[in-house]
């Protein structure tokens, strides 16, 4: 069978370790069928075959993002966004601007609303109720764990005070019982969130696509989409017959301590649910919240006095779900960010009969070298975000090192210690809380910076990962971890067409450089999903 499409003259790191590099590679109905020199892929294609000249071109495994929120990002990008500003008059400025442009009495939704915007003063609807106007306003922060809501978002909702959530979320109130405006975790967020009129299934869906193409642009093939339902199934259905689907999606469902018996029995129904390119077969937990609010689970208190509690109250509870989509024979993560959670997390697995499918932890942002030990010998995938040390500061004086209390800072997001200690480390951004540019996640795990901080040094001591752990990270070891390992993750004759050329070997080109580094053309399932001359 001859080939649909060649790429001839190119120099290719194929991250398979029994032919680590060609020059040509063959493809057709979304299979590898020829890789090697020139003249051996040759012989795959006949006058059909589109062949393109890939002189220059340096290709890889396409970039699989391990961390994702693909269709709350291409929401939230409907809106402003408020990375990298990080003083309240510049908020305003934003929130002013945006209401002119949206009109009195309509919403606004904005994220990456950053903790250092805030310039130490408490969350308060008081600080943007000026600025924004004649009309709802809510603020995701960064991590999308906290909202700040104005006055008029709170009266619509119709929050007056606390309410009980029984996943640990909670709305703020002052002394005297009123709402402040923050909202902590997505429960309590959702309550002012759900008098939003809902966009319609075709805005999203072209919205979603928008997505799709700019990630695309930069090199991503797949995603492990970290939230959703059997509804976002039925979405990825839609794109894929659409013909809109132009990436891989790995699909976890969520699960938190709010669901009911009927609806884990109906998630676990629908374990197998997929199309061509997505799939599910996964669940997503969340043990703790984050250090910024003081609702990470901690051995010991952070410097207010708080992360003491979970996010599951009732942590057996916890337990017994997990065993119960361990024994359906799903693949699991756990959101787990502090040392408490983290530890709770490795024993919940730890108790688990061993079954085929790999488990894994996201994000494992402050751990001691005791915990850090645990994941090779018990085959958890550490599933990390070296983007986000994006928001730290060498000096440990930003927000959240402040929270957490220097001691605890050291090897703060220890991707590389983990890796230097045989743990599968997967890579990802936790777009829309960073970006999912992987050339930004290739600089921040080799130099331990933001991208956009030159002057800073590494933060933390721990290890920085190389150019080839990295690209690891992001291509076979993503692989492993869904236990597609057999026909993803690597360029080999078999394998799935997801590919990526390249100005320049990323893997090789000086982590400062990297960001700089031209993506020619990106392939997923043998199609051309983007080419930057066309």
């Amino acid at each position: 069978m001859s080939a649909d499409r060649a790429i001839l003259g190119a120099s290719i790191r194929t991250m398979n370790p029994a032919l680590p590099f060609a020059s040509a590679v063959a493809f057709s109905d979304g299979v590898i069928v020829a890789l090697g020199s020139d003249a051996e892929v040759r012989d795959a294609c006949d006058a059909r075959t589109e062949v393109i000249d890939g002189a220059g071109w340096h290709l890889t495994p396409g970039i699989v993002d391990g961390h994702q929120h693909l269709l709350m990002g291409a929401e939230f990008g409907q809106g402003p966004s408020f990375d990298r500003v990080d003083t309240l008059a510049h908020v305003r400025e934003i929130l002013a601007a945006e209401r002119r442009r949206v009109g009195p009495g309509e919403w606004i939704v904005g994220y990456a609303f950053e903790y250092a915007a805030l310039e130490g003063a408490p969350f308060h609807h008081e600080l943007i109720d000026a600025a924004a106007g004649d009309g709802p306003v809510l603020l995701f922060t960064l991590d999308v764990h906290t909202g700040l809501v104005n006055e008029h978002a709170l009266r619509l909702a119709g929050v007056t005070g606390s309410r009980e959530f029984d996943d640990g979320a909670f709305i703020v109130c002052d002394s005297e019982g009123r709402p402040t405006g923050e909202l902590r975790e997505m429960s309590a967020i959702s309550s002012v969130l759900s008098a939003r009129p809902v966009a319609t299934a075709d805005e999203k869906l072209e919205w979603y696509a928008a997505a799709i193409r700019a990630q695309n642009a930069v090199g991503i093939t797949g995603v492990h989409q970290m939230d959703g339902d059997t509804g976002t199934g039925e979405v990825l259905a839609a794109l894929e017959a659409r013909g809109d689907l132009g990436l891989r999606v790995h699909l976890h469902y969520w699960v938190d301590a709010t669901q009911d018996d009927d609806t884990i029995a109906h998630l676990i129904r629908s374990r197998d649910l997929s199309g061509r390119r997505w799939k599910a077969a996964a669940t997503k937990f969340m043990i703790d919240g984050v250090i910024d609010t003081g609702t990470a689970w901690l051995e010991e208190p952070d410097t207010h006095g708080d992360g003491l509690n979970p996010m599951w109250p009732d942590p057996q509870a916890y337990r017994d779900t997990i065993r119960r989509f361990h024994e359906s024979g799903f693949r699991i993560t756990t959101h787990a960010i502090g040392d408490r959670a983290v530890r709770e997390v490795l024993d919940t697995y730890g108790s688990l009969t061993p079954g085929p499918q790999r488990h894994r932890i996201e994000h494992i942002e402050t751990v001691p070298g005791s915990t850090v030990s645990r994941f090779r010998p018990m085959g958890i995938t550490a599933s990390m975000q070296p983007i986000h040390l994006r928001w730290l500061t060498p000096d440990l004086t930003d927000p959240w090192s402040s929270r957490l209390g220097r001691p605890r800072c050291e090897h703060v997001m220890p991707s590389g210690d983990l890796s230097a200690d045989g743990a599968l480390v997967v890579l990802g951004s936790d777009w829309p809380v960073a970006p999912y540019d992987p050339r930004m996640g290739f600089l921040s795990a080799q130099l331990r910076r933001a991208p956009d901080r030159p002057e800073h040094g590494p933060i933390g001591a721990s290890r920085p990962l190389s150019g080839l752990e990295t690209l690891a990270g992001y291509t076979v070891n993503s692989a492993r971890a869904t236990g597609d390992e057999g026909h993803a993750g690597q360029l080999r004759v078999g394998f799935q067409a997801d590919l990526v050329a390249w100005g320049a070997d990323p893997a090789t080109t000086p982590a400062a450089d990297v960001t700089e580094l031209p993506v020619h053309l990106t392939v997923v399932d043998g199609d051309v999903v983007f080419r930057s001359d066309s």
